[in-house]
């Protein structure tokens, strides 16, 4: 990547934060790798990240790797020097790298940003590491090009870690330039100082009293060493200088699982020894009990028989009636309590149907006055209408429409009078109308003489003879 293809951001410069030193704090342990010098700016690794970019380092030793370092660019709050504190450490996932080069791209700063606002959104960005794999200490020309533009606060660092020569080294700014001081400190809380000097001697390449105990597990190193071995393919035919490693580290394997059995077994030894002294005290006390339970036995039998002139076994019936007494009024008064819960639920029952019934009452009451209102203002739109009705009654117009109503009943009764008269006169003119002809009566036939009709008359119109019924 070219400088042409880096947009860099304006520079804000950031206050110190002001803090304890923790090499003047007794809550932190401190260790120097190297020799700081007196003009070297006091630079703090915590044990974290020193572990964390060594194992990073030795993961891959063929090309460069990197990340960047997070922390505190502090100032003492006694004696007012500056210093830099390093706390927490990001892997570049992103990268271009070879084997003498390693550059940040855009992708890497993006992936560093989100995950330094996910996990550590409190810690500044204090410098950046990277890798020199068999080339020693020092800052390239494009190194130093990636420093100054993306690492130009005053206090921002260089680390830069040699995993084959296990040498390591931090740049500070100094008088416009990039210099490198004489040592620094590798910095842990103090209760884990066995573990902070067994890095720093990993770290200066000096050998551990214990190689597999301590508490600090196995070193970067020897790590790398057995991962390299485990992921190393298969050869048929090995040197002897192979071997002799291979025979070294499960040697060390052996020797660590041993210790670690060999401890196991002394705790369930301490604990089974403590479980039997356990039980034997127990047992003892156990033993106690009962003779001192026995011993007062017969020392309140005699001080009975003694003051009252009561024999032990009458005491002990008495003793028995009374117990079972007392069983029998626990079992009364367990009775009545159940009886009592039951009435309160009972009456926690009727209380309840109480306050409905008072809640219906309620209810209805209200409908009633809701519908005695609706009644009275029905009985009112009456008494409106009924005085509407007269009203109109009373009106001229009304007394006309009353004269013409009575009027229009009077036709409608005429009419039907008339009606009915007609319908009496037509069934009087049909009862006096001959059923048949006299011509068509038959030989012998009786001559019945209707009245009003004169029997010897003949009709004008007709010839024919009166009526004969036969």
């Amino acid at each position: 990547m070219s400088s042409d293809d880096i947009v860099f951001e304006e520079i804000q410069y950031r206050e110190p934060k002001k803090v304890r030193r923790p090499d003047r704090d007794r809550r932190w342990a401190c260790l120097a790798y190297e020799i700081p010098r007196p003009e070297d700016l006091p630079i703090f690794l915590d044990r974290k990240p020193a572990d964390a970019i060594e194992r990073h380092a030795l993961r891959d030793t063929s090309v460069e790797l990197g990340g960047i370092m997070l922390g505190h660019e502090c100032i003492d709050d006694q004696t007012g020097e500056l210093f830099v504190w390093v706390t927490e450490s990001l892997e570049a996932k992103h990268y271009e790298n070879t084997q003498a080069s390693f550059t940040y791209t855009h992708d890497s700063w993006e992936e560093i940003s989100r995950e330094r606002d996910r996990l550590y959104p409190d810690l500044d960005i204090v410098g950046w590491y990277h890798t020199h794999p068999d080339f020693g200490i020092f800052l390239s020309s494009h190194d130093l090009f990636i420093h100054r533009n993306f690492f130009s606060q005053p206090l921002q660092l260089a680390y830069v870690v040699d995993p084959i020569r296990q040498t390591r080294g931090f740049f500070r700014w100094r008088d416009g330039g990039l210099d490198q001081v004489g040592g620094y400190y590798v910095s842990s809380d103090r209760g884990e100082r066995i573990a902070l000097a067994r890095l720093v001697n990993d770290l200066e390449s000096i050998p551990n009293a214990d190689p597999v105990g301590g508490g600090g597990g196995l070193s970067p190193v020897l790590e790398a060493e057995l991962i390299a071995m485990l992921s190393r393919p298969y050869q048929a035919q090995s040197s002897a200088a192979d071997r002799s490693q291979q025979a070294a580290v499960f040697g060390l394997l052996g020797l660590f699982a041993g210790v670690i059995i060999v401890a196991f077994l002394a705790c369930l030894y301490t604990l089974t020894q403590q479980l039997r002294d356990q039980t034997a005290a127990l047992d003892k006390l156990d033993h106690a009990v009962k003779q001192t339970d026995e011993t007062q036995t017969v020392a309140l039998e005699a001080l009975l028989a003694k003051e009252q002139g009561t024999t032990p076994r009458k005491f002990v019936d008495i003793n028995t009636k009374l117990r079972e007494e007392r069983d029998s009024a626990r079992e009364k008064a367990k009775d009545k309590e159940i009886y009592a819960n039951l009435a309160l639920a009972e009456n926690k029952r009727l209380l309840e149907e109480v306050e409905k019934l008072r809640t219906d009452k309620e209810k209805l009451v209200a409908e009633k006055n809701k519908q005695e209102k609706s009644y009275e203002n029905d009985r009112s739109k009456l008494s409106e209408l009924e005085s509407e009705i007269k009203a109109v009654y009373d009106s001229p117009q009304g007394q006309l429409n009353l004269k013409y109503s009575t009027a229009l009943y009077a036709a409608v009764a005429g009419w039907a009078v008339a009606i009915l008269s007609l319908l009496g006169l037509l069934a009087l003119w049909l009862a006096k109308t001959p059923l048949e002809d006299d011509s068509l009566a038959p030989p012998g036939a009786i001559t019945i003489p209707v009245p009003g009709l004169n029997p010897n008359a003949t009709p004008a119109n007709s010839e024919e003879p009166p009526h004969q019924i036969q």
